[in-house]
């Protein structure tokens, strides 16, 4: 599990796992399933209106979609006892990682503090983290600070600020992530959670290697560990200049136009990583419908960020891209 200081400890909640995994499977139901309606209409955000979803899409335009995302795991998290938040803690420190990189996104540009808080807002790191983040420290003191606090965790966080001052922020964000990947996979966890997190380091993996062969860089891309495709796969498939060995293994069959379309891949191995859960859920285990609902939530937030910030493409483009 990641250690409680990587995430906020809230009351202790008291409802037995088997409860709570029946109140999500409630709400799951809930969820649309044919996509065509919002693809298709001339305005998204009203085609939502039915939804839940709707009320921070009106209020916040686009970027609310994330804000209910924040929110649904928050609610999730406060519902959870101490038993499960244990065991979920990585699922939910792997997505505050994309809000913490955000934030330092923004601060190394300069950007207002005010719109770090509202990244910040319902996000489930721990304040003392939130208060490095809107401190007014310059960027690179802040990044010392937050590395020492990081490396209270463990040592895997050593070198942020190193890989800032030879990288920048591209170099600093592919870091950290594997940083927190390695660091969460070294964690006790049901077996669930930990295949599944060693999807994502596939998934990242994969993406930082079609980058590199697509954008035609000179250089190997830096691999995660812990990923189910064995490591020699990766040198294998850049020299190559070609993702089938890689994709092979996964048996992912995609046309080779599409494995070296950025865009695609990342639908393609979104959608794996979906249909392994659905299947998990079937079993019909807490973990599994917990997880399963957990990612549906994140699954809808990303579709619809998506359509609604594609709406000048053709419509077909976007149905492509929609993670089924």
């Amino acid at each position: 599990m990641a250690r409680p200081d990587l995430l906020k400890t809230p009351s202790e909640c008291e409802y037995p796992a088997e409860f709570l995994a029946a109140r999500l499977l409630g709400k799951r139901g809930a969820l649309f399933r044919n996509w065509e309606f919002l693809i298709a209409g001339s305005d998204a955000v009203a085609s939502l209106q039915n939804t839940v979803f709707y009320p921070y899409l009106k209020k916040y335009a686009a970027p609310g979609i994330w804000r209910f995302l924040h929110h649904e795991h928050l609610w999730v998290y406060k519902r959870m006892n101490n038993t499960l938040r244990r065991a979920f803690a990585p699922y939910f420190t792997y997505h505050e990682i994309q809000t913490l990189i955000s934030c330092l996104r923004y601060i190394s540009a300069k950007k207002e503090n005010e719109r770090v808080r509202q990244l910040l807002h319902n996000s489930l790191l721990h304040d003392s983290i939130q208060d490095i983040l809107t401190s007014d420290l310059d960027f690179d003191p802040l990044l010392r600070t937050l590395e020492l606090s990081l490396c209270r965790q463990s040592d895997l966080f050593g070198g942020i600020g190193e890989h800032y001052e030879k990288g920048g922020v591209a170099a600093l964000e592919v870091y950290m992530r594997g940083c927190f990947l390695s660091f969460l996979l070294a964690q006790k966890q049901p077996a669930m959670l930990k295949i599944f997190l060693q999807h994502l380091v596939d998934f990242h993996n994969c993406l930082g290697l079609a980058k590199r062969l697509r954008w035609q860089i000179d250089a190997e891309p830096d691999m995660i560990d812990g990923g189910t495709v064995p490591a020699e796969l990766f040198p294998k498939a850049y020299s190559r200049k070609d993702m089938t060995p890689v994709l092979k293994f996964l048996h992912i069959k995609i046309p080779d136009e599409a494995a070296s379309a950025i865009q695609q891949l990342e639908t393609v191995l979104l959608g794996f990583i979906s249909q392994k859960l659905k299947r998990w859920s079937l079993q019909r285990t807490v973990v599994g419908d917990i997880l399963f609902y957990l990612w549906e939530q994140y699954r809808y937030s990303r579709n619809i960020s998506m359509v609604l910030n594609t709406i000048q493409l053709d419509d077909e483009l976007v149905r492509e891209s929609i993670v089924a």
